[in-house]
């Protein structure tokens, strides 16, 4: 059985200013996210990983070494450009209101099919069924190389919202109904075979974790 642990990088210059966090854009991680970051780690100081996978992008990097540093253990890091997040296109760094296209804005966070068939293009964002299908080719290869073990993985919101969710069997059209995950945040799914996953842990702080009392070894 292999394990695998995903963190959402922690809170950014972008997320504090409630923009559009997409793949072409990353600021730095707030004190605030580098604090958060540093908590995750401690969480999962004692969980032995066979492998860490990060985005490539410095938010999620940033994240993955700040996690690592406090693990007890020696962990290889990849970073995987197929964990990246999103590119946004157009609206990558704007908020809501500077977008001010109302109509594409519905059909972006409801209708994700829709979406990439009629608004990504011109918008030149890259669309939902690409990101899904690079994020999950990460997963895919990941299983393949350790069908045991514990693996982190370090990504993003939209990211890690299209990927688990399909993990755990939602189909495509209603990947945008769940909610995203939170910054800094432990979500944990296990799987016998690469193909069906089982929810251990879903966005759980560290400190909830700990409220829960909940032993990650």
């Amino acid at each position: 059985m292999t394990e695998f642990y995903f963190v959402r990088h922690g809170q950014t210059q972008v997320n504090l200013r409630n923009a559009f966090n997409g793949g072409s854009v990353d600021e730095p991680l707030t004190e605030s996210g580098l604090q958060a970051a540093k908590a995750c780690g401690q969480a999962l100081s004692e969980v032995h990983f066979v492998q860490a996978i990060s985005s490539d992008m410095p938010r999620a990097v940033t994240t993955s070494q700040l996690i690592l540093q406090a693990n007890h253990y020696p962990t290889p890091l990849n970073l995987a450009a197929g964990l990246h997040e999103m590119d946004l296109g157009d609206w990558d760094g704007k908020t809501v209101e500077q977008v001010a296209e109302p109509e594409a804005l519905d059909v972006y966070f409801h209708d994700p099919v829709r979406f990439d068939q009629a608004y990504a293009s011109a918008r030149h964002i890259e669309g939902y069924a690409n990101t899904l299908r690079r994020a999950r080719a990460v997963i895919t290869s990941t299983y393949a190389a350790h069908p045991s073990g514990k693996v982190l993985v370090v990504a993003h919101g939209i990211v890690f919202q299209l990927l688990l969710n399909t993990l755990l069997g939602v189909p495509f059209a209603q990947l945008r109904e769940p909610k995203m995950l939170r910054n800094a945040t432990i979500s944990q799914l296990n799987t016998q075979d690469g193909q069906h996953f089982s929810k251990i842990l879903w966005d759980l702080r560290p400190d909830e974790i700990e409220n829960k009392k909940i032993l990650l070894t």
